[in-house]
C-alpha cells in the first residue's frame, strides 16, 4: 500500500466574517493566530484508492463538497464514494456552510475554496510513498473536555488514531488522530485560528510526524476552557491540549503490533431521519415565544422568523417534509474504521456503534462532506435543548423525533457489520 500527504494553505483574507458563537455578531477577522489548512491523505493499494481531505473550517457546503469530490473522481479515477472531505469545526474561521445568523459567507473566498481543496487532493495523490507498517491505537487521557449538555453526561476520553510508517529515506511517519471536543477553546475572538486542532498538528510535527486531526463526535462536548461559555483559552493551555492528545499516541504506539491485513474499503449509505410533525400553527407559536424576548435577543428572533418561512415552504413543497436523508460514509483501513457523519453528533451515538462492533477501532467524526444539523440524543430532544431545538434555526431544519440519534447509531452499526461479513 502507498500513501500520499499534502498541506495546502486555505487561510482567507482579513475582513471575512468568522462563523460561530452566536447570532449576527458581525465578527470580521482583524488578525491571524493560526493559518488554516486543507490536508490530504491519499491511499492506494493498486486495486483500491481512497482520499481524505481534512479542512480547518467550521463546515463545508454540500455543493462545494460534491463538486470537489466529483472533480477529483474524474481526474484520478477514484470513486466519489471513496473521497471524504471532513472539517475540524473551528469557530474562528470563515463561514463556509449554511449557518443562518452565524457569519455571512464571503463569495470571493467561496469561489477560491474548491480549487484549493482540489489542490490538496491532487498533491496527496501525486506524492505516494510505500508503507512499511500500519498501526492503530486508542488511549484514554485526562480529558481536555466536558459534557456541556448534562453534568453527568457521556464523555469519550479516548484519543484514537492510525499511524503509517515508511522507509526512513522516504520521510517521516504519518498519523491520523482523533478526539471528540468542540474546537471553541479560543472563544469569541476576531482573529483567524484553527483552534486546538492546530496545537495537535504542532505537537505532532514536533514529535517527528506528519498528519491530520479529525475531530471526533462532539455535539455535546466543549473544551474545559469553555466552561460557562466563556472560551478564552490561553496559548499555553491550548498548546498543552495538543501535547496531551499527541502524547497518548507517543506513549502507546511502540507497544502496539502492526496490522496483519491492511484491507482498504469505502462505502456510503443513507439513514432516513424522522422529524417532529410540526404544523404551520406550531411553527407560528414558536415564533411568538421568541418574539416576547426580541428586544433582549434580536438576533435569534430574526433567525427564527427566517426559519419559520423556510419551514412553511418546506411543508408545502416537499412530498415528505418530515424525512431527511443523512449520508454516512465509512472508510476501512485494516482493523480501523473512519465513519463520517454529515453533522454535529452527540457522543453516545459513537459509543453505541463501538459497543456493537468491538473488534474494530472506530474513529467516528462529524462534519463530513456537509453539516446538515445536530443529531442529539433522546433526552436532549425531550428537554428541547440547544442542539435539539435552537440549532434548528441556524441549520434551517425541523427538530428530530426523540430517539432518532440512537436509532441512527443502530442502523449505522448494522450496515457496517453487514459489510464486514
Amino acid at each position: 500500500m502507498r500513501i500520499g500527504y499534502s498541506v495546502v494553505d486555505i487561510t482567507p483574507d482579513l475582513g471575512v466574517e468568522l462563523s460561530g458563537y452566536g447570532w449576527y455578531l458581525g465578527r470580521k477577522a482583524e488578525g491571524i493566530i493560526d493559518n488554516l489548512y486543507a490536508r490530504g491523505v491519499a491511499f492506494d493499494d493498486n486495486s483500491f484508492k481512497m482520499l481524505i481531505i481534512n479542512c480547518d473550517l467550521i463546515a463545508i457546503d454540500e455543493k462545494i463538497s460534491d463538486y470537489v469530490r466529483e472533480k477529483l473522481s474524474k481526474l484520478y479515477e477514484i470513486n466519489k464514494t471513496n473521497i471524504m472531505i471532513v472539517c475540524t469545526h473551528t469557530h474562528t474561521g470563515p463561514a463556509t456552510a449554511k449557518l443562518v445568523g452565524c457569519g455571512e459567507p464571503d463569495e470571493k473566498y467561496l469561489d477560491l475554496l474548491p480549487d484549493l481543496l482540489i489542490k490538496a487532493g491532487e498533491t496527496a495523490i501525486n506524492n505516494l510513498r510505500e508503507v512499511t507498517c500500519v498501526k492503530s491505537f486508542e488511549k484514554e487521557i485526562d480529558p481536555i473536555s466536558f459534557n456541556r449538555v448534562r453534568k453527568d453526561g457521556p464523555l469519550d476520553k479516548k484519543v484514537r488514531g492510525i499511524v503509517f510508517y515508511f522507509k526512513e529515506s522516504e520521510g517521516r511517519p504519518l498519523a491520523i488522530l482523533s478526539y471528540g471536543c468542540h474546537p471553541v477553546s479560543r472563544g469569541r475572538l476576531k482573529e483567524i485560528s484553527a483552534d486546538y486542532p492546530a496545537a495537535v498538528i504542532k505537537a505532532l510535527n514536533a514529535e517527528g510526524y506528519d498528519g491530520i486531526f479529525v475531530t471526533g463526535l462532539c455535539g455535546d462536548i466543549n473544551p474545559n476552557t469553555h466552561k460557562g461559555m466563556s472560551g478564552r483559552g490561553t496559548p499555553e493551555v491550548i498548546n498543552e491540549y495538543g501535547i496531551r492528545i499527541v502524547k497518548a499516541m507517543i506513549d502507546t504506539i511502540d507497544y502496539v503490533g502492526s496490522m496483519k491485513n491492511v484491507k482498504l474499503d469505502a462505502f456510503e449509505f443513507s439513514v432516513d431521519l424522522q422529524m417532529q410533525h410540526y404544523t404551520e400553527k406550531e411553527i407560528d407559536e414558536l415564533v411568538n415565544i421568541y418574539e416576547v424576548d426580541k428586544e433582549k435577543n434580536p438576533g435569534i428572533f430574526k433567525a427564527v422568523k427566517i426559519w419559520a418561512q423556510v419551514m412553511k415552504d418546506k411543508l408545502h413543497k416537499e412530498e415528505d417534509p418530515y424525512i431527511e436523508k443523512a449520508k454516512i460514509q465509512v472508510f476501512r483501513i485494516g482493523d480501523a474504521l473512519i465513519i463520517g457523519f454529515p453533522g454535529e453528533i452527540f457522543t453516545l451515538i459513537g459509543t453505541i456503534i463501538r459497543n456493537e462492533i468491538p473488534s474494530m477501532n472506530i474513529i467516528a467524526v462529524g462534519n463530513a462532506n456537509s453539516t446538515m444539523r445536530y443529531v442529539p440524543t433522546k433526552d436532549d430532544i425531550e428537554n428541547k435543548g440547544y442542539a435539539a431545538l435552537t440549532s434548528c434555526f441556524l441549520y434551517q431544519r425541523l427538530p428530530l423525533k426523540p430517539g432518532e440519534g440512537e436509532r441512527m447509531a443502530e442502523v449505522v452499526a448494522r450496515e457496517i457489520k453487514q459489510r464486514l461479513k
